[in-house]
């Protein structure tokens, strides 16, 4: 018995394999890995911002910690087009102390900035990554008053 190939059968046959080779590949870790690497240190970054510290940075603190947060949400809303699984819980150092937290927050922060600044081919993800972009631009700024404020008022306590 032979089996003859109708023109019908071939395209259901080739639009069965493209979809599923558009499933698999969803979920393909190669595919705009960086947003992910960004988002799990913006993530970071925010954790660490949640943590009390001085009131003398406080209000430089939570403006940073919004600016990050704000990122994040851009770029949730990026990695649901890439079907990327965005719920992730880092660990956290906690026992950075002031300076040596807002340098960790920067250094992520940066981090997070130069991952997101590759090249995108989903054009439909470019605002969200751009809004990100000005968020972790202004919470980089609003962690650099903080660590200078908590610069300047121990350089004035350790000359009382």
């Amino acid at each position: 018995m032979t089996h003859r190939i109708t023109p019908v059968s071939l395209l259901l046959g080739l639009v069965a394999a493209s979809l599923g080779n558009g499933i698999a590949s969803a979920d393909i870790p190669g595919k705009h890995p960086y947003y992910i690497h960004a988002r799990s240190d913006l993530r970071q970054a925010e954790l660490l911002l949640q943590k009390a510290d001085e009131s003398n940075v406080l209000q430089e603190e939570k403006a940073a910690y919004s600016k990050v947060h704000a990122a994040i949400a851009e770029l949730d809303k990026a990695a649901v087009l890439d079907r990327k699984d965005v719920n992730n819980y880092p660990a956290i150092d906690s026992s950075l102390k002031h300076l040596d937290k807002f340098r960790s927050v920067y250094k992520l922060l940066r981090s997070a900035e130069k991952d997101i600044g590759r090249e995108e081919d989903n054009h439909s993800a470019v605002g969200w990554r751009n809004r990100a972009k000005v968020n972790i631009e202004q919470a980089k700024h609003y962690v650099e008053n903080a660590a200078s404020k908590d610069v300047i008022d121990d350089l004035r306590a350790s000359n009382y």
